[in-house]
């Protein structure tokens, strides 16, 4: 099973990253523990190894948030960093070493969720740790967490996973998002997509229509409700915070990584080859934003004033300006693939990938 997981979700549209994601957590398992099944640990549940500090933060990491008092970030192998200053990082305890792909944070209380379909919560600003949840028989991992207020939250994943709670993560209700979704929308663009521009390996899988739901890659929430973008140009939004969802497709075929809420209204979405888009209706029609790269895009933030910062692939960081639908590109050289990204300030950067973590200003 580990081996046909690892060949699907290389071939199939999770991204650069989470294709980094499995090798790395697939070869720890092989040079820690002896090879028999009979006796692996359950990483899910097995607390992570507290490493040198420095080795962590040029290690695998995959996403952040601020919470009230400090910056928090996640990623291989359960590793959890915090910061106060977002310059001198140390890592603290975590009850898992299953890979750890994404974190939020409401005040000081703070959920990340992972491979194994782990999700951990902390009410102390991310110092102290719970396991809330797992289930070693998931089919891929969870990939974003999103908590409206401190009870109320949502896990989106692969194959269309989607878990809920009420309770802060005491329990949480395990479904599939065609659980919930109701009806379709399609949505207008303003520019049509060109066939030629969907990678038949990466936007299109072996989950569709015939196997089940498509991977749902990131969840936010907007003044007038929430939005879940995937593969394949999925896309799904609620109204009533959550308790129902309709189809919101995206008008491009490939799969969409990230999406970002600004202050003025808009969502950005964004993904594969530099594909983006904006919404100010909740997916209900798109318009495309101007990238000037085919790089794969995996992470983003919203900056004051209508702004937004977004990395990916080959160390590609995009500002989008405020009432504008042309990005600026830059290049980050010692970024690599970036998966997230956290504003330290109006003109400068964390960036959050394949090389750790590190600071970054555009000129």
């Amino acid at each position: 099973m580990r081996h046909r997981i690892l060949r699907d979700w290389r071939r199939q549209s999770l991204g650069i990253v989470c294709t980094l994601a499995f090798v790395s957590s697939t070869q720890a398992q092989n040079d820690a523990v002896d090879p028999a099944p009979s006796n692996w640990p359950d990483p899910a549940t097995s607390s992570a190894q507290i490493l040198n500090i420095a080795q962590i933060e040029k290690s695998l990491m995959l996403d952040g948030a601020n919470s009230r008092d400090r910056a928090v970030v996640v990623g291989d192998r359960g590793h959890i960093l915090v910061s106060e200053s977002r310059s001198e990082w140390r890592q603290v305890p975590a009850p898992t070493r299953s890979m750890l792909t994404a974190v939020d944070a409401v005040d000081n209380s703070l959920w990340a969720v992972g491979h194994d379909q782990v999700i951990i919560s902390s009410s102390d600003g991310g110092l102290t740790w719970t396991l809330q949840h797992s289930s070693t028989s998931s089919d891929g991992p969870l990939l974003d967490v999103l908590f409206l207020d401190s009870s109320r939250g949502f896990a989106v994943g692969a194959y269309g996973q989607f878990l809920s709670t009420t309770d802060a993560g005491a329990t949480w209700t395990v479904e599939l998002i065609s659980d919930r979704a109701t009806g379709s929308s399609p949505a207008p663009v303003g520019a049509a997509t060109d066939p030629a521009d969907v990678d038949a390996d990466l936007a299109s899988t072996d989950v569709g229509e015939d196997e089940g739901d498509p991977h749902l890659n990131a969840i936010v929430r907007t003044p007038v409700g929430l939005l879940i973008v995937g593969e394949a140009g999925a896309a799904y939004r609620s109204k009533d915070d959550g308790k129902t969802w309709s189809k919101a497709d995206l008008p491009y075929e490939g799969s969409m990584f990230g999406v970002v809420a600004l202050d003025n209204g808009l969502v950005v979405s964004f993904g594969l080859r530099g594909n983006a888009f904006s919404t100010a209706n909740l997916g209900e029609s798109w318009e495309r934003l101007e990238t000037g790269t085919e790089s794969t895009l995996l992470g983003g933030s919203a900056v004051s004033g209508g702004r937004a910062v977004i990395v990916g692939d080959g160390g590609t960081v995009m500002l989008l300006p405020a009432n504008s639908n042309q990005l600026r590109r830059y290049a980050f050289s010692d970024g690599g693939v970036m998966s997230s990204v956290l504003p330290l300030s109006e003109i400068e950067f964390l960036t959050i990938g394949e090389n750790g973590l590190a600071p970054y200003q555009p000129n």
